[in-house]
């Protein structure tokens, strides 16, 4: 593993300046940069060799060296500085985003379906993965930085598609790998849509695995990673999750909320080669706002959630125009990683984990797209329905600190490990997907699933039925055509669950007036061999939404539930040795009180409500737990991350059960290694009290 890989600490400063105005970069003084780092408490930086402008920061043979450094090496300069100040060193890259490439050789560019490049309205410049001068030059330009210079790691940046390129390479690879031509309409339906689509994937996937072979090539013991946080978006960037499998350890930037965070973090801890996984943001509020710093409170916040993750955390910075930076900057990063650091000598372990959220690739998408023409699809962006039910099951499972991860297909040879899986609104799934939580169900475990679960392959066809029919024990009848329907307990724990309300409220059309598409409303059940949790229960006049015309309402404001009908809505089936829950409502995606506390019962109730840890204390706090063998310990951190910080002070309670085999000896709170008291039930678990913490408590539970 190298330097870079154990350092936890780590920034960059963004250089994506080009050179037009000599004035551009002339003042850039790389010793002052590295103090300017040394201040800031890096254990690892990241430093510019070719920027999204395509110009490059060392004596280039390939390509065009920025002018404005006046010829200085500034990548070897920069380099030995953070030798000298044992800092390691991580060699940015940006791929594909290139302007100097685009203006250069022009039939190099992405081009839509229509033929048109954006490159008169946006300030990005974008090369074709499947054009081979491209594919060349990326090659030889790589070859001449890594032979030249002994970096720690190498971050490949930007490797997706911004646009649905349809340019003549594009067109021709398409032909020849499908006998068909790039389809011009969105429909996920479609058999050949689904193939051009996933060929797009594939294509991202294949050049980022010949890049790092590239890399390793010269460099056979470096450090190799790529951002994945484009994997994160819906469909249109085309970057898969599978991909990282060619990293070293994964790395992504993310600019969004608290829960962005978490999911993320809970994912890249199983999608990493090595640990620890590189959670990176910005010291801006938006990467767009070159000067408006978030708080230092913020940044201190995400900052520690991921030393609770035992990820390492990269703060991102922009260079000046002109080649100088804010020194403020760095003097409160350093603060901020000062704190960060004490905890360093407690990090690693393997998570422990009850429950795992199930992030789907396939499912990156909406149905509500299907019939949108090819020409029309310009951006992209982190919103669809499978990933605000992952966002949700997340979200519910933290408030009730109940151990949970996050898995992607990745982890499908490991299913068995795991106690209970979650499958949030998966719209898409392959047959090995079916066939893994099929057998998984029928060994012992237990599964929760929602809405439209296993009903479309990714591949396009559409089913008459669930795939997991047999598993779920009930079957898809049609859809739900109305405004709204409800969820009506049809047991006694789930009606105290959503006490004091009687109903669960879903919304069905997005629209008022329109009727609800194919796919994006809720399915309606037929009866099979699970027992139904809740039935169905409909508003006055049902399906219609009513009018002044029509008489069919109830009440002029909402649809209030009427006629309550004997079909099922909530389903618990015994499958094999193991259980399932499915629900036809995505009830984990509704931020709501009676939702949370429905979906949190129905995992506990998987589960015989018997966890691996837990804790009482306030929703914001998120509790995770690592077991290090070869340590003989267990790290739990408490991170209360609340929505407005500073954080109010939180009493907290907690218990941890010893690994198998295992018992607690000793607890100590971390960083000081300070003595606690604790009692053993007698099964073993541990109960302690941390009292108040403000934002951070950790302990260590050492056993025998």
């Amino acid at each position: 593993m190298s330097k870079y890989q154990q350092s936890y600490r780590r920034m960059l400063v963004d250089m994506h300046i080009p050179d037009w105005d000599p004035a551009f970069l002339s003042r850039y003084d790389p010793a002052a940069l590295a103090q300017h780092f040394t201040r800031a408490n890096l254990t690892g930086a990241m430093l510019y060799c070719k920027s999204h402008a395509g110009l490059c920061y060392w004596p280039t043979e390939v390509g065009k060296m920025h002018t404005g450094i006046g010829g200085r090496d500034v990548v070897a300069a920069l380099l030995t500085e953070l030798r000298s100040r044992d800092i390691a060193a991580c060699a940015y890259y940006s791929i594909v985003f290139d302007n100097w490439a685009v203006e250069t050789h022009p039939d190099w560019r992405q081009r839509t379906i229509n033929g048109a490049d954006f490159n008169s309205i946006v300030r990005y410049g974008v090369c074709c993965m499947n054009h081979p001068e491209y594919r060349a030059y990326e090659m030889a330009q790589l070859d001449d930085l890594l032979s030249h210079y002994e970096f720690d790691a190498l971050f490949l940046d930007m490797i997706f598609w911004p646009l649905i390129c349809a340019c003549d390479h594009c067109r021709e690879r398409f032909r020849k790998e499908a006998d068909a031509d790039i389809p011009a309409t969105v429909d996920w339906t479609s058999p050949q849509w689904c193939r051009f689509q996933a060929a797009r994937e594939r294509w991202a996937s294949e050049f980022t695995r010949d890049l790092m072979a590239k890399a390793k090539s010269i460099r056979p013991h470096l450090g190799v990673t790529h951002n994945l946080a484009p994997a994160l978006a819906n469909w249109v960037l085309a970057q898969p999750l599978s991909a990282s499998i060619h990293d070293t350890f994964v790395a992504g930037d993310l600019y969004g909320d608290r829960i962005e965070q978490l999911v993320v973090s809970k994912m890249l801890l199983h999608l990493s080669e090595t640990r620890p996984a590189e959670f990176m943001t910005s010291v801006s509020v938006d990467l767009s706002d070159h000067v408006r710093l978030k708080d230092e409170e913020r940044m201190r916040a995400q900052a520690m959630a991921a030393t609770a993750m035992s990820s390492a955390f990269l703060f991102i910075d922009a260079i000046d125009p002109i080649g100088t930076v804010n020194p403020d900057k760095y003097a409160r990063v350093g603060r901020v990683f000062a704190a960060a650091a004490r905890y360093e000598p407690f990090l690693g372990g393997d998570p422990i984990e009850d429950v795992a959220v199930y992030f789907s690739g396939h499912s990156q998408m909406d149905f509500a797209e299907n019939g949108t023409p090819v020409a029309g699809v310009l951006t992209s962006g982190r919103k669809y329905p499978h990933l605000d039910a992952v966002r949700g099951a997340c979200r519910a499972l933290q408030r009730a600190h109940i151990p949970f991860g996050v898995i992607t297909r990745r982890q499908l040879d490991a299913l068995h490990r795991l106690r209970a899986i979650v499958l949030p609104n998966v719209l898409r799934m392959d047959r090995e997907e079916i066939e893994a939580f099929r057998a998984y169900v029928k060994a012992g475990g237990s599964l929760y699933a929602s809405r439209y679960t296993s009903l479309v392959e990714e591949c396009g066809a559409r089913h008459r039925d669930f795939m997991l029919a047999d598993v779920f024990g009930a079957s898809c009848d049609s859809e739900e055509q109305g405004a709204f329907v409800y969820l009506t307990p049809a047991d006694d724990a789930l009606a105290k669950w959503i006490a004091a309300q009687r109903h669960v409220s879903c919304k069905i059309a997005k629209d008022p007036i329109r009727p609800v598409l194919p796919l994006c409303g809720m399915p309606r059940l037929r009866s099979g061999s699970g027992r139904a949790l809740a039935t169905l229960t409909l508003p006055y006049g049902y399906p219609s939404r009513g009018s002044v015309n029509d008489h069919q309402w109830a009440s002029i404001h909402s649809s209030p539930p009427w006629d309550e009908v004997t079909v099922a809505t909530i389903v618990t089936n015994e499958f094999g040795s193991g259980r399932a829950i499915y629900s036809a409502a995505s009830i984990e995606a509704i931020d709501s009180e009676a939702e949370t506390a429905l979906f949190v019962g129905l995992i506990g109730s998987l589960l015989d409500r018997r966890f691996s840890h837990g804790a009482v204390a306030h929703p914001s706090v998120w509790m995770t737990v690592f077991d290090q063998r070869d340590h003989h310990r267990v790290m739990a951190s408490f991170l209360n991350y609340q929505e407005e910080l500073p954080p109010v002070p939180v009493p907290i309670r907690f218990w941890l059960r010893p690994p198998a085999g295992r018992r607690f000896q000793r607890l100590l709170l971390a960083p000081d290694s300070a003595l606690m008291e604790f009692a053993l039930g007698d099964d073993g678990t541990l109960h302690a009290d941390l009292g108040a913490i403000e934002l951070m408590a950790m302990v260590i539970a050492e056993y025998q």
